[in-house]
Order: C-alpha cells, then sequence, then structure tokens
C-alpha cells in the first residue's frame, strides 16, 4: 500500500512539533493556563484569566480560588514516555497529555480583627497582583495524565484539527472518593483548555500546495496523519 493509501496526498505533524507548538502556543497566551477568581487575579491581562468567587451564603464575596496549569506535553502512538496502570497501554488513535495542575483556595480560619496580616509563603504565588492582606492561600499540586483524540472541526475561520479529552488519571492522591472527585473536576478543565488550542490545516500545506482533507485526523507512527487532495 502506498504512503498516501487511496488518497493523493499525505501530510502529518510529529510529536514533537505538536510539542513545540503547544509550548510556542502557551507561552503566547499564559492566560489559558491560569485562572483565578478577584482575590489571586486582579484583573484578566496576558497572563492570567479572571473568574468569579465561589458564591457560598454567609462568606461575603464569595470564596476566592486559582488553578494553575503546568505547559502540557504529549504524546502520540505508540506511546513512548511511561503511563499511570490505569491507562496504559495507550489505545490506537490516541495520544497521552501529560501536565501538573495546582488548586489553591483562600482559607481565611478566622476574621481579620484589625491586626496586622502575617506573611504566608504562597503571597507572592500569583504574578498580576500581590494578594490582599486577609488571603491565605491553601494550595496542593497534583500530576495528571490524560488520553484524549484528535477531530477534524470547521469554522468561519476555516477547517482545523482539535484535541477532545477521553480519560484522566491523578498521580499519589488519596482517599479514592476525593481522586474521583478532583479527576471530574480537572477532566472538564482540561477538556475547555484544550478545546482553546487548533492546528489550522493550511499548517499542513506546502508552499503553493493545499491539502483537501479526505481521511483524518489519524494519530500513529507518533505523528497526526491525514490524507486527501490537492
Amino acid at each position: 500500500m502506498s504512503l498516501t493509501e487511496a488518497q493523493s496526498v499525505f501530510a502529518a505533524i510529529h510529536e514533537d512539533g505538536l510539542n513545540d507548538l503547544l509550548q510556542r502556543f502557551f507561552a503566547a497566551r499564559p492566560r489559558y493556563l491560569s485562572y483565578g477568581s478577584p482575590g489571586f487575579v486582579a484583573a484578566t491581562t496576558v497572563n492570567s484569566t479572571q473568574m468569579s468567587a465561589i458564591q457560598f451564603p454567609g462568606i461575603p464575596g464569595g470564596i476566592d480560588w486559582s488553578v494553575q496549569i503546568a505547559r502540557p506535553r504529549v504524546d502520540a502512538h505508540p506511546q513512548s514516555a511511561p503511563l499511570p496502570a490505569e491507562l496504559d497501554p495507550l489505545g490506537l488513535q490516541r495520544l497521552s497529555i501529560h501536565t501538573v495542575v495546582e488548586i489553591c483556595i483562600n482559607c481565611n480560619e478566622r476574621q481579620n480583627r484589625g491586626r496586622e496580616p502575617e506573611n504566608h509563603p504562597h503571597d507572592d504565588h500569583h504574578g498580576d497582583k500581590p494578594p490582599s492582606g486577609n488571603l491565605r492561600p491553601v494550595c496542593f499540586k497534583v500530576e495528571v495524565f490524560a488520553i484524549a483524540h484528535a477531530e477534524r472541526t470547521s469554522s468561519p475561520d476555516g477547517d482545523a484539527i482539535r484535541f477532545i479529552v477521553d480519560a484522566i488519571e491523578l498521580v499519589d492522591l488519596q482517599p479514592t472518593d476525593f481522586e474521583t472527585l478532583i479527576e471530574c473536576l480537572l477532566l472538564q478543565i482540561l477538556r475547555a483548555v484544550l478545546a482553546s488550542v487548533r492546528l489550522p490545516l493550511p499548517a499542513l500545506s506546502a508552499g503553493a500546495f493545499s491539502l483537501t482533507p479526505a481521511v483524518g485526523p489519524e494519530i500513529e507512527n507518533d505523528q497526526i496523519e491525514m490524507y486527501g487532495s490537492l
């Protein structure tokens, strides 16, 4: 069988190129990996995205929180890097994602009664704004592995490839019920974050030659492949 199978054109991006694309995308748009309520993020900037605090009766202004995601790395089938047993082996037409997520909430143990606030080791955690004096961040980091697939999508800006997260696994998080809760939360967050990343199909073109896709995207041979015609 020919490289292009039944089509006339074959195009692919290797996982190394895809990781380079992701690194450049998030380096230029770090706000897609950094979220927080007003106590942590003063305003939406290129570095962070401000969102509402968690509203709860009896807590003026709500519960402040933040989520910080390390730049993800991907590994296309066949898997090269180790995976947790729950996700191993990596299935056909899938890629794995590895990142680290830090979640913080503001934990005021008592009301401020005019005393000078104590310094806290996390007080300079966010760069857009030093946290307010009564902010007491309680944070934890968790290593995250996820499995995703690629699909073609169309928009007014043109055809592109996007990535959909299928499953997620956290490393060394106990008890099981807590792990399940955090996995549910991070699954939805990673799906939303990766939805912002699109690989335009024109990026798979070469000079005057433009790919009209017919088959794909397919994930194999450590790359994302498309088949079509000129």
